[in-house]
C-alpha cells in the first residue's frame, strides 16, 4: 500500500503514513469490541477469474446495514504485551509498535482459553476478514464438567461480533451452572438435551438483546451456535447453524457429531458429493441461526457414550472450510503432536495456523477437550 500524498510505502493495516503523517484510510466508527478499523490488504478476490471468491463464507438464507456502536467490552483492547505482528518489536502503552509504528492487534483478534491440561481453545481473526466475528467460551467446573461453546457471527449482519460473544458466554454460563447428571444413561442424555436447549435459548436471548441495544437495525446481529459438554462418559452437543462438533477418538475413526443447517447439507442430501457441495459458493448459506431475525433458533441435539480416550473438537467453519473430514482433522492433530504441540491449547493453535496457512479466508475458532471416560 502506498500513501496517496507522498507515495511512501506503508504496511497493510496502517491508518497513517509514517513519512508524511497523512491519513491512509478514512476513519471508521469503533466496533463494539474494539476491533481495529483497518484490515490487511488482500488482492482482488475475483482477479483469478473466480466470480464467487468474495462471497461471505457464512451468510443467512434470507439476510435482513447495522448501526454503529460503542466499545462496551474493554477487556479486548490492544494487547501491549504481545510483540508487534509486523516486525516482532515491543508494543508501547499507546498500542503502537516502538520500532515500526504498526498498530498492535487487539485481543479480540486472537485470544486463547486454557483449563489445566485437558481443555484449550483459540479464536483468531484469520487473514482476509477485517474483524473477528467468531467467539468462544469454555469452562471446567469444580465437579469436572467440561463446557465448550463456539458462535460464528454472520458476516452479512453488521455488529455480529458482539452477538457472537454475548451468545457464547450466556450459553457457557447456563451449562457450567449445571452439575453432572446422575442416573441411567438415557436419563442423563435427556437431562442434557433439556439443558443444552436452555443454553441455546439463553444465547439467542443475548443475540436479540444486542439488536435491541442497537435500536433494532434492519439487519440485526446474528450468529451460529454450537455447544458441547463432557460429563464423564457422556458427550452431548447441540447446534444451530453450521459451526461443528467432532468426536476424534484415539485409535479409531472420528465422526462429525453435528449436521450443518445449511444449503450445503441439502445439496448432499440430494446426492451431491460432499467435496463438491462444500466447494459450492452457496453451501455456507445457513438455514438456522440465532438473532432477532431468526425464524427457527431451535438447536438440534446429539449425544454419545464415550468408551475410549479421545478429543472433542468444537469449531467454526474457518477451520472445517480447510479440513472437514474427521480423518483429516485427526491427521493434522497427530502431525502437530509429533512436532511437539501436545497441550490442548497448542493443538488448537496448530489447527488455527493450518487454516491461516491455507489462506485464512474466514475467522477461525478451535476448542478442544481431552476426554478420558469415567463411569458415573
Amino acid at each position: 500500500m502506498t500513501c496517496s500524498s507522498c507515495g511512501a510505502e506503508s504496511l497493510a493495516g496502517d491508518t497513517f503514513c509514517e513519512a508524511c503523517g497523512a491519513d491512509l484510510a478514512p476513519p471508521s466508527s469503533p466496533s463494539l469490541l474494539d476491533v481495529p478499523p483497518a484490515s490487511p490488504i488482500v488482492d482482488d478476490p475475483t482477479a483469478d477469474g473466480d466470480p464467487t471468491a468474495d462471497v461471505p463464507r457464512t451468510h443467512l438464507l434470507t439476510p435482513t446495514s447495522g448501526t454503529d456502536g460503542v466499545d462496551l467490552d474493554d477487556e479486548f483492547g490492544v494487547d501491549v504485551f504481545a510483540p508487534c505482528a509486523a516486525c516482532g518489536a515491543a508494543v508501547a502503552d499507546d498500542g503502537f509498535c516502538t520500532q515500526c509504528g504498526h498498530k498492535a492487534r487487539t485481543r479480540r483478534e486472537h485470544w486463547t482459553e486454557t483449563h489445566g491440561d485437558h481443555v484449550g481453545a483459540v479464536c483468531d481473526r484469520g487473514i482476509t476478514h477485517a474483524r473477528n466475528e467468531d467467539a468462544m467460551a469454555t469452562a471446567v467446573t469444580d465437579a469436572g464438567l467440561v463446557v465448550l461453546v463456539v458462535c460464528d457471527g454472520v458476516t452479512t449482519a453488521p455488529d455480529s461480533d458482539r452477538a457472537s460473544l454475548a451468545a457464547s458466554r450466556a450459553a457457557r454460563d447456563v451449562l457450567a451452572a449445571n452439575p453432572p447428571v446422575e442416573g441411567a444413561f438415557a436419563a442423563r442424555l435427556s437431562a442434557w438435551e433439556r439443558t443444552l436447549h436452555l443454553a441455546c435459548r439463553a444465547a439467542n436471548g443475548e443475540a436479540v438483546a444486542v439488536a435491541r441495544a442497537l435500536g433494532d437495525p434492519p439487519e440485526p446481529p446474528s450468529c451460529t451456535f454450537v455447544a458441547a459438554v463432557v460429563d464423564r462418559d457422556l458427550v452431548a452437543t447441540a447446534w444451530c447453524g453450521d459451526s461443528r462438533a467432532y468426536w476424534l477418538p484415539d485409535g479409531a475413526p472420528g465422526e462429525q457429531l453435528s449436521l450443518d443447517h445449511s444449503l450445503g447439507t441439502e445439496m448432499i442430501r440430494r446426492g451431491m458429493a460432499r467435496s463438491d457441495a462444500e466447494a459450492d459458493a452457496t453451501s455456507h448459506t445457513i438455514t438456522r441461526w440465532l438473532g432477532a431475525d431468526s425464524l427457527d433458533p431451535t438447536p438440534e441435539f446429539r449425544a454419545l457414550a464415550v468408551d475410549r480416550p479421545g478429543w472433542l473438537l468444537v469449531c467454526s467453519d474457518g477451520l472445517w472450510n480447510e479440513a472437514s473430514e474427521p480423518e483429516r482433522l485427526q491427521a493434522l492433530m497427530a502431525d502437530a503432536a509429533a512436532a511437539g504441540a501436545t497441550s490442548p491449547t497448542a493443538l488448537a493453535e496448530s489447527l488455527a495456523a493450518f487454516a491461516n496457512e491455507r489462506g485464512g479466508r474466514d475467522n477461525i475458532t478451535v476448542a478442544l477437550a481431552r476426554c478420558v471416560p469415567q463411569l458415573p
